[in-house]
C-alpha cells in the first residue's frame, strides 16, 4: 500500500509539472507570435459613412484617402539602412538600360556632325576637349592643340606652344612686341641682337631643366630667347644640354658650363652641389605638376637649396619668359644690381635667424 501510494504521488507531481512547464512556455510561444505577425491596418470609417457609401449623412462627398506611404523593407523605427539589392534586380535594371544608351562612339559622332542640321564644329568643341575631337577626326588644320615641336619657331607660335595660349591671342601678343619694337624690319622681336656688358666667363651659371613633359616647352623657350640665353654660361642634365647644342649648333658664342646626369640619376643633386659651390647664378626650371616624379626628394631638396642661396628661380615658362627681358636689359646696360645672384653670393634672410639660434645652441652645449 505505501509503495503504491508513493507511486501514484510522484505521477500527480510529475503531471503538474508538465502541465505548468507547458502552459507558461506555451504562453510565451503564443505571445511572441502575436506580437511579431503584422495585423492589417484596421479599416475606419467616418461617423458618416452608413453601408460603406462615399457620401456623409449631409449629401457631402467623402475626399479620397492620401496614398500610403511605402517604406523599403529595410527601414526600422524610422531609421533608414542600406537597402539589400538583389543580383536579379541589378541585371534587370542593367539589360532594361542597355536598349535606351546612346551609342557615341567614333563613327555615331562624326555622323551626327555629318547628318545634323545644327551641330556645328564649333558647338561639339564646347562640349568636347581637343584631345577628344582629335581622336575623333573632327579637328581641322586650325586647332589650338599642337604639341609637336617644330625645327623653327615662329613668333607667333612661342607663347602657344610655351605658355598654352591660344593662338589668336598669340597673334595680338606678337603685335604688341612688334609695335614697340622702333626697327620695323625685325621679324623676331624676341630675338634681336644685342650687345652684353659681361662675358659668360665673368657670371655664374644659368641652369636649364625640364621634366619629359615640359622638354617640348624648354625647346621653343630657347628657341624664343636664345640670343639673350647665349650670352650666359648654360649647364643643366645631361638632357637638357643636348637639346640646347641641337638648338645652337656649332655656334661658337654659345658656352657651356657643366653637365649633369638625368634628374632621376643624381642631376638634380649635382645642381646642388652647384648651388652650394657658389657657381650657379639661375634656375629655369620647367617643372611637370601633372606628372609623378621617382626623384621627388631630389626636386624638393634642388627648390629649397635655390631658395636658401636666394638664386634667381623660375619655375614655369610665363616667369621664364618675364625674366628674360629683365635678363637681356641687365646684361645691356650693365646692371648687375638686377641680376646679382649672377656675381655675388646671397642667402636668404632667414639664414641669419638660423645660424643665430644654432650658435645658442651650441653656447648651451658648452656650458652643460
Amino acid at each position: 500500500t505505501d509503495a503504491l501510494y508513493r507511486n501514484s504521488l510522484f505521477e500527480t507531481k510529475v503531471w503538474y509539472f508538465y502541465t505548468i512547464t507547458m502552459g507558461v512556455f506555451g504562453r510565451k510561444k503564443k505571445k511572441d507570435k502575436i506580437v511579431n505577425e503584422e495585423l492589417p491596418p484596421p479599416i475606419i470609417r467616418s461617423p458618416g459613412v452608413v453601408n460603406g457609401s462615399n457620401t456623409l449623412d449631409n449629401g457631402e462627398e467623402i475626399p479620397p484617402p492620401p496614398p500610403p506611404i511605402l517604406k523599403s523593407p529595410s527601414v526600422k523605427n524610422g531609421l533608414k539602412s542600406p537597402r539589400q539589392v538583389s543580383i536579379s534586380e541589378v541585371n534587370i535594371n542593367v539589360r532594361s538600360q542597355a536598349g535606351t544608351r546612346p551609342n557615341m562612339g567614333r563613327k555615331q559622332i562624326s555622323a551626327n556632325l555629318s547628318n545634323s542640321s545644327h551641330v556645328t564644329r564649333e558647338s561639339m568643341k564646347q562640349r568636347m576637349s581637343i584631345a577628344t575631337l582629335s581622336l575623333h577626326g573632327l579637328t581641322g588644320d586650325d586647332s589650338d592643340d599642337d604639341s609637336s615641336v617644330a625645327s623653327e619657331v615662329t613668333p607667333s607660335d612661342a607663347f602657344t606652344k610655351t605658355m598654352g595660349v591660344s593662338r589668336h591671342n598669340s597673334t595680338l601678343l606678337m603685335n604688341v612686341a612688334s609695335s614697340s619694337i622702333k626697327n620695323t624690319n625685325v621679324v623676331d622681336p624676341y630675338n634681336v641682337p644685342f650687345e652684353s656688358q659681361y662675358e659668360p666667363s665673368e657670371m655664374r651659371c644659368l641652369a636649364l631643366v625640364a621634366h619629359n613633359h615640359m622638354k617640348p616647352a624648354m625647346k621653343e623657350f630657347v628657341m624664343s630667347h636664345k640670343e639673350v640665353l647665349k650670352k650666359f654660361r648654360l649647364t643643366g642634365t645631361n638632357t637638357t644640354i643636348t637639346l640646347l647644342k641641337s638648338i645652337f649648333g656649332d655656334d661658337p658664342e654659345v658656352c657651356y658650363g657643366p653637365s649633369f646626369q638625368s634628374g632621376p640619376l643624381g642631376g638634380d643633386a649635382e645642381l646642388c652641389a652647384l648651388a652650394c659651390l657658389e657657381d650657379l647664378g639661375g634656375c629655369f626650371f620647367f617643372m611637370d605638376p601633372l606628372s609623378a616624379h621617382p626623384h621627388q626628394a631630389d626636386i624638393d631638396c634642388l627648390v629649397r637649396l635655390l631658395n636658401v642661396h636666394n638664386i634667381l628661380t623660375c619655375i614655369n615658362p610665363c616667369t621664364a619668359h618675364a625674366m628674360s627681358f629683365v635678363l637681356k636689359s641687365a646684361l645691356e646696360d650693365g646692371r648687375l644690381d638686377q641680376i646679382p645672384s649672377f656675381f655675388y653670393t646671397l642667402k636668404s634672410p632667414g639664414v641669419a635667424v638660423y645660424k643665430a639660434e644654432q650658435k645658442q645652441a651650441l653656447e648651451a652645449a658648452k656650458h652643460s
